[in-house]
């Protein structure tokens, strides 16, 4: 699936889902032959997870 669909799916911003994958916490799991990030559903449970620890107080470095 595309970023938009992840982001729709996980409630995170495009914005972040690409911070998240310079910083080496997500990365797409291929790119379609236009260059688009595509991700699986285990990219978007990890999404889901690093959502849901951050209110936590746990940091990305964590």
């Amino acid at each position: 699936m595309q970023i938009g669909e992840v982001a729709a799916r996980t409630e995170l911003s495009l914005r972040t889902i690409r911070h998240y994958e310079e910083t080496g916490l997500v990365a797409p799991s291929a790119r379609s032959q236009g260059g688009f990030r595509l991700y699986t559903e285990t990219d978007v449970a990890r999404l889901m997870v690093i959502r849901r620890m951050k209110p936590l107080g746990f940091t990305l470095d964590q």
